[in-house]
């Protein structure tokens, strides 16, 4: 659990910050609403479509493994939107899909490094606070994504982003021996 939390709540809150912001920092540089909506398609495919290869790869190669991976993952596309030029829709192309799959390699291993070894009763419980302190990150991170923004660009969004992902990997690494990661689960 103390690997889990800050893994799922980073994770949402960098995918929050930088997808919230996209649209409008893509609208501000001349995109149309169609080159937007593929931007956000993308991003889309990359949250949900992929689920099932999540699943697989959790249970083949464990946790914190693919938690690791989503987080290789999160920081390439954080620093791809970072570094994509203004009229580079392609760039933010698969930068928003790589944060939505990126996110979703976390997710799904965060969950279930969250309640593996957890009664039902307790699954719920934890499952509950989880919920709760990942959603309100969430907000935090959409609300404070507009204010980064206007005061210091998109860019900053994608570097912030990259650079939040460092407490959680460190979290991972210092309790990888506790968490079984030589062994899937």
């Amino acid at each position: 659990m103390v690997a889990a939390i800050p893994a799922l709540i980073v994770g949402q809150f960098v995918m929050v910050l930088i997808m919230t912001m996209t649209p409008l920092h893509m609208k501000m540089h001349g995109h149309g609403l169609a080159a937007v909506g593929l931007v956000l398609s993308a991003h889309t495919f990359g949250m949900f479509a992929l689920s099932p290869i999540s699943g697989r790869l959790t249970d083949r190669f464990g946790s914190p493994l693919v938690i690791f991976g989503g987080f290789a993952v999160l920081v390439t596309s954080a620093v791809m939107s970072a570094v994509a030029p203004a009229e580079g829709g392609v760039v933010l192309f698969f930068a928003l899909f790589l944060l939505g799959w990126g996110w979703n390699l976390g997710f799904v291993a965060g969950s279930a490094l969250l309640t593996s070894g957890l009664s039902l009763l307790e699954r719920t419980r934890v499952q509950g606070l989880a919920d709760a302190l990942i959603w309100s990150t969430a907000a935090v991170a959409s609300l404070g994504s507009g204010v980064m923004l206007a005061a210091a660009g998109y860019a900053s969004l994608g570097i912030l982003g990259a650079a939040l992902i460092l407490g959680p990997i460190w979290i991972l690494y210092r309790r990888w021996d506790h968490l079984g990661a030589t062994s899937a689960h």
